[in-house]
């Protein structure tokens, strides 16, 4: 008769249950206190796709006529510009203004930076940041606080360092003990993405657009107070941590008045035209 082979359970000891690491909490629209709209304003893959989409949009263009084609890339420039808009009002409504989120506004806000410095490794034939100074694009921010604030597109660094500096300053204010070490792992790269910004260096100031002459913090503007203890204290923390942001290769250029295929050249070498 055939022996039914039967195996053996292994059975799991109390220690090796105690060394178990515990399940993450997956995070949803419920645990943050979110509507499933607001819940879907901050989700980060729909605003990366939006943005590396312009930024390929603008290599295409590049690519396809580095030379003659400037008018078309200004205009997927100022696209970028406009679309970095609704992400950043969504940190403000939402991290800013309801206090939840921390993380995955930190996320939103890195994207954003990202994609300029992404937008400027894309060799174009005028300089993407002299384009930004000349330009007078702007858009308004609605303030948590009260108030709206304008900003220009000659400055894009400044835009995210100010909404950075406003979703900090809450948070620290808000729970600085049991969240420490996200806390800092944000300053980080808050600081490692701010280093382009004017008007706004760490700890920054939160003035309101018509006052940035002053440099100081707008009226029922978040306090400081928190964020600077917690920038202080634990400086030799934070500015160790590794790095998460990215560099940017800068894309090779064709120009294809004289390179690249013949059949996808700019000009008719028959002629006599000037170049």
């Amino acid at each position: 008769m055939a022996s039914t082979g039967n195996k053996k359970r292994t059975s799991t000891t109390s220690d090796e249950s105690a060394t178990k690491k515990p399940r993450k909490k997956s995070v949803t629209a419920k645990s943050l206190g979110l509507t499933k709209d607001e819940f879907n304003r901050i989700k980060a893959a729909p605003i990366k796709k939006e943005l590396n989409a312009i930024v390929k949009k603008l290599a295409r263009e590049v690519n396809d006529d580095w030379h003659d084609g400037y008018e078309e890339q200004a205009e997927t420039k100022m696209k970028w510009f406009y679309a970095i808009q609704e992400p950043l009002q969504t940190v403000l409504d939402i991290g800013v203004g309801k206090g939840v989120a921390l993380v995955q506004c930190n996320e939103i806000l890195k994207i954003v930076s990202d994609s300029l410095y992404d937008l400027l490794a894309v060799p174009c034939r005028g300089s993407t940041m002299d384009d930004f100074r000349d330009w007078e694009g702007e858009f308004t921010l609605n303030m948590p606080w009260g108030g709206k604030s304008k900003f220009r597109c000659s400055h894009p660094y400044d835009i995210w360092s100010y909404v950075w500096v406003a979703l900090l300053r809450v948070h620290s204010a808000k729970d600085a003990e049991n969240n420490e070490d996200i806390l800092l792992r944000c300053i980080k790269d808050a600081s490692d993405n701010m280093k382009g910004a004017e008007y706004i260096k760490f700890p920054g100031c939160l003035f309101l657009y018509d006052d940035n002459a002053n440099l100081c913090d707008g009226k029922d503007a978040p306090s400081s107070t928190a964020l600077d203890r917690l920038i202080g204290n634990k400086a030799s923390t934070w500015e160790n941590l590794p790095t998460t942001k990215k560099e940017h290769r800068m894309r090779r250029t064709i120009d294809r008045r004289f390179d690249g295929s013949p059949s996808r050249r700019t000009r008719d070498f028959g002629d006599n035209d000037d170049y």
